[in-house]
């Protein structure tokens, strides 16, 4: 520092490695249920979240879906947006965009400087945050240097608990109930449906793709006693096919036909449903977003690692479903496309349901290649075999990832294809092999707005 004295302290900036390795450091604490960390470090960062208009989503599948379609529906209606999403696919500044960018390392350490700042006036156990209270406080954080317009928030596990949950949002969303962090959130599904359900705030609408009776009584109950009114997608809002072989949307207040949904996959529908459907009543709070920058929005999302196909010849897809109902939705989507052989790779954690994730993809591979992401919660590829009781095909065990996706390569033929799953983990290992092998960005997108 120019003209410092005698013992004058310099204070150093850390770089994007220093930053990071601070951040995962703090994955050592685990999950810590409960928001008194979270409101505090918001309280000592000045309430960034009370200052930004959201959208908050919670789900089992398709929340990064239905918040990437609004996100780029608010973009092209000239809104300044904020996203954040969890986990990353590549690099960790994926899980913080600027009108559908990722922001850039330096943003990503100021936001991480101002976070700790904040942390320092705390003490005790309000100084401890996890990774994910202190990541979610670095996105508000971000939000408000940033001067975004609106901010779309994604849920990072459940609801009621989440770091996330510490806002009044404009629309509450809650896609679809499934079983997973049965350890977390409870064994039944009205129990998942209960800890989802937990983003309700009183007298803010909700918007809800589910309909299995035991988790849509639940949000209707939680709903009710929050004096909260609920539209359920098939009986309030529609996205469905129209002879012209583009969907028309009938919502709350509105019919807008003529909208194509660039991500891939007939259950993007319902996903594209509940993002119309959010943008009607955001509408109603002064967030005008007309039928041609929907259309335009939707036809522009861009989603990485969900049915994101790098290459036609073989066909090579990723796709993160990481539970059984994602890989059913999967499989549905695979029988849209024409190939000869699928050849799986797939690679899981070990704390999910491995057999019911595998099952249903197996069932249409012609041969499966079984492999392990690098991380300490992933399954062992004995493991993984021994979920593929049944299967006939040939089944091999490659690791690393990159390895295990060379091989399927090799492989395939030009009429053949390659799907890679069962992890966000796996797709981001196999997306950075294959970004090289293929001659692919790593972080493509469509949207291209400055940061």
């Amino acid at each position: 520092m120019a003209g410092a004295g005698r013992g004058t302290r310099t204070m150093t900036v850390p770089s994007a490695k220093e930053t990071l390795e601070y951040l995962y450091a703090l994955q050592s604490g685990g999950i810590k249920p409960g928001l008194e960390r979270i409101r505090a470090l918001l309280g000592a960062l000045g309430g960034p979240q009370n200052k930004i208009p959201s959208i908050h989503i919670a789900g089992t599948n398709g929340k990064g879906s239905t918040a990437a379609m609004i996100e780029a529906a608010l973009i092209e209606a000239g809104y300044r947006t904020g996203l954040y999403t969890s986990p990353h696919l590549v690099r960790f500044n994926e899980r913080i965009r600027i009108n559908g960018r990722p922001v850039s390392d330096a943003v990503v350490v100021r936001s991480a400087e101002r976070v700790r700042s904040a942390l320092a006036t705390l003490s005790g156990e309000m100084a401890k945050p996890s990774f994910f209270e202190f990541t979610t406080a670095m996105a508000f954080a971000c939000f408000e240097d940033k001067g975004v317009d609106i901010a779309i928030l994604e849920t990072g596990m459940g609801g009621r608990w989440d770091a996330t949950n510490t806002v009044v949002p404009l629309v509450s969303i809650i896609t679809n109930i499934g079983k997973e962090h049965t350890q977390y959130l409870g064994t039944t599904l009205a129990h998942i449906a209960a800890e989802k359900a937990g983003i309700v705030k009183p007298g803010v609408p909700v918007l809800t793709a589910e309909d299995k009776p035991a988790a849509l009584r639940v949000i209707r109950e939680t709903a009710r006693k929050a004096n909260s009114p609920l539209f359920s997608l098939g009986r309030d809002f529609t996205l469905a096919p129209a002879d012209n072989g583009k969907l028309t949307y009938k919502g709350l207040n509105s019919d807008i036909g003529g909208i194509k949904l660039a991500l891939t996959g007939a259950f993007q529908r319902k996903n594209g449903a509940l993002a119309m459907a959010a943008l009607e009543l955001i509408g109603e709070r002064g967030f005008t977003v007309g039928a041609k920058a929907a259309r335009e929005g939707l036809k522009k999302t861009d989603w990485p690692g969900r049915v994101e196909t790098l290459s036609k010849r073989p066909l090579v897809v990723l796709d993160s479903a990481h539970n059984p109902a994602g890989a059913v939705v999967l499989k549905e989507a695979l029988s849209g496309f024409r190939f000869k052989r699928l050849i799986l790779v797939a690679g899981c954690m070990a704390d999910k349901d491995i057999r019911g994730i595998l099952s249903p993809l197996a069932s249409v591979a012609s041969s499966v290649i079984l492999t392990r992401p690098k991380t300490d919660r992933a399954a062992a590829t004995p493991i993984l075999r021994g979920a593929l009781k049944g299967y006939t095909g040939p089944v091999s065990e490659i690791e690393p990832v990159g390895r295990a996706c060379a091989v399927a390569l090799r492989e395939a033929g030009q009429e053949d294809a390659v799907c890679v799953t069962g992890s966000i983990f796996t797709v981001g290992e196999a997306k950075r092999y294959l970004a090289k092998r293929l001659k692919k960005p790593c972080n493509r997108t469509k949207l291209k707005q400055p940061e």
